[in-house]
């Protein structure tokens, strides 16, 4: 950052600059932090990105089918999102399948609804102005930011503050360790995964109001920069551990990187490149010190 700062001072160091950063990765941000409530009890959840998206088809489709209110239509979403991690959490804690297969595969039928219901096209009729508003700034600051702090601020307080948190914890030490110390470890896998889901819904209700439209091809771009800033919070806060905090770093690092990549003029696939190589990177440097910090242990 401040490398741009010099080599860019009259557009990167601006307020204008910082606050179309924080109001890009407001969803984004909303997603990772989502994603690491199953992550930090040990299981991977795959479905996200298109669990935002059939949460944003509902909620315009509320709009364009049925006229309904605002509040209806974004409860709708948000309980699409939960409703999928409800289905996540029992494949996973009752039918004992494989986290990322069971997530995988519900994640390609919720993207599987959003397209039949859509054909394919963007559903953007009766969308109120109302629920538009919820995608807009009040006294200069983008609501969305609002909403992924308060979700930031929430998940930060379960996972560090309460007993939940810590029973996830030891959950992803190892869930049978956790088992025979007599933890429900059913139950809490599967309100991990609501937990996430809802998120995601929220998540897609507030990118449907950015954006005034259900679009069932955006939620895709969403999944790879979520998981990589979920593995380098872990490598460069509280060191070979998932958390939140290390998280936002994270999504604001690499937001303020290819920010300035992209005003150097560098090509629109550098980002998929750099968030690529950098999930990569982090994957592995994590990996590493979960190993090293286990023989320290033993």
């Amino acid at each position: 950052m401040v490398l741009f700062s010099v080599l860019l001072p009259r557009t990167y160091p601006t307020a204008s600059n910082v606050t179309a950063v924080f109001s890009n990765e407001a969803v984004g941000l909303m997603l990772a932090v989502g994603m690491l409530i199953p992550i930090v009890a040990g299981y991977f959840d795959l479905s996200l990105a298109s669990v935002l998206t059939l949460s944003m088809i509902v909620s315009i489709g509320m709009f364009q089918f049925f006229e309904a209110p605002t509040w209806l239509a974004c409860v709708a979403g948000v309980l699409t999102g939960s409703f999928i991690g409800l289905l996540n959490g029992i494949s996973v804690a009752w039918l004992r399948i494989n986290s990322m297969v069971a997530t995988l595969a519900m994640g390609s039928i919720a993207l599987g609804i959003a397209l039949w219901w859509t054909n394919g096209s963007i559903f953007a009729l009766n969308v109120p102005e109302s629920f538009r508003a919820l995608g807009s700034r009040v006294g200069g600051i983008p609501l969305p930011v609002v909403y992924a702090a308060v979700i930031c601020v929430a998940i930060w307080w379960l996972l560090e503050k309460t007993p939940t948190g810590r029973y996830l914890y030891a959950m992803g030490d190892s869930n049978d360790a956790a088992r025979l110390a007599g933890l429900p470890t059913h139950r809490l896998t599967v309100a991990s995964f609501v937990a996430s889901g809802t998120v995601a819904g929220i998540a897609g209700v507030a990118e449907a109001a950015i954006l005034g439209s259900g679009n069932p091809q955006v939620g895709a771009g969403f999944l790879l920069p979520a998981f990589a800033a979920v593995f380098l919070g872990a490598a460069i806060y509280t060191i070979g551990r998932y958390n939140v905090i290390g998280t936002i770093v994270a999504v604001l690092v690499l937001a303020a990187l290819v920010a300035g990549l992209q005003q150097f003029g560098l090509p629109f696939y550098i980002e998929s490149l750099l968030k690529g190589v950098v999930l990569l990177a982090a994957v592995a440097f994590t990996s590493g010190r979960f190993s090293s910090l286990s023989r320290a242990r033993k």
